[in-house]
């Protein structure tokens, strides 16, 4: 493998490998990927051992339905990043490959870097798996959220975080790009200037406008109502995810909680009356649940 390579800047450790624990330690009794993946296809992270034999793994970072995050030195330029390491099962490398076109293409269209996105830096693939190296942040909004004792951030501090997400969403819009899964956690805090700001980040979840058969990827609290009726989606469904979003931040919990997406509709409906004219069989069954 090392002989594909030519430049070598880490070997990684052959003590003190310690596997990640973002994804899960099921036995399986075949080998997958040569016996570098999980069934699922997860790669099987360990602590202190190398990707593409220039990032060393530090720390798992979380993991999700696209792949795990983790937290590596880079021995070429001494710096510590993020690496995110797409599944290696077809139809997901498929999902990272479209993420890996939009975020070259929100590179290229933010050059001057002032739309608070999470750029990319640059992407390899190694023992069959799509990786993705970003800057390290600190922490998310979710955390930041904890870190409050779930009391909610002040109007303020609210006003300036939402600014900078919609600075976002207003070029997504004109690249007609949904970003499919606005969240506390995929809100990115940094330093600028003396001052915390915040950036959007994971865009495992999205995709052109255009691309109406693409299936959605989102976290059930955040769905807009069509997305749970399986109706076609466009640009208004982040807005819906951004609303839902900054009423958790802003009251400590979240807006909408369902147990799954008949519940979750329910919980929208006992808050916000939808008027619609559909008068198809979901909407039937979700009016049903609150008599």
């Amino acid at each position: 493998e090392i002989k594909n390579y030519k430049q070598v800047w880490y070997l990684g450790k052959t003590t003190n490998r310690t596997r990640t624990s973002t994804v899960s330690e099921t036995q399986d009794t075949e080998s997958f990927n040569c016996g570098y993946d999980t069934k699922e296809g997860f790669y099987k992270a360990a602590i202190n051992d190398h990707l593409a034999y220039r990032f060393e793994i530090l720390e798992a970072l979380g993991a999700g339905y696209s792949g795990q995050v983790l937290k590596c030195m880079d021995h070429k330029t001494k710096k510590l990043v993020a690496v995110k390491v797409i599944r290696s099962k077809d139809s997901i490398h498929q999902l990272g490959k479209a993420e890996l076109k939009i975020l070259e293409t929100l590179r290229e269209l933010d050059k001057s870097n002032k739309a608070n996105i999470v750029h990319m830096k640059e992407s390899f693939y190694f023992r069959n798996h799509l990786c993705i190296t970003f800057d390290l942040f600190e922490k998310d909004l979710f955390k930041a959220l904890e870190e409050t004792n779930k009391h909610g951030f002040s109007e303020e501090e609210l006003s300036k975080y939402t600014t900078d997400v919609l600075k976002c969403l207003h070029m997504l819009k004109k690249e007609t790009i949904i970003h499919g899964d606005i969240k506390p956690d995929n809100v990115l805090l940094y330093k600028k200037d003396g001052e915390t700001r915040a950036a959007l980040s994971d865009f495992g979840g999205s995709y052109f406008a255009k691309d109406r058969d693409r299936p959605p990827i989102q976290t059930l609290f955040y769905m807009a109502p069509e997305m749970l009726l399986g109706k076609t989606c466009n640009l208004a469904v982040d807005m819906w995810s951004l609303g839902c979003m900054l009423a958790e931040l802003y009251l400590g919990r979240c807006l909408f909680d369902g147990n799954d997406i008949i519940d979750q509709f329910s919980c929208i409906m006992k808050v916000i009356f939808i008027n619609t004219s559909y008068q198809g069989k979901e909407v039937q069954m979700f009016r049903g649940t609150l008599r």
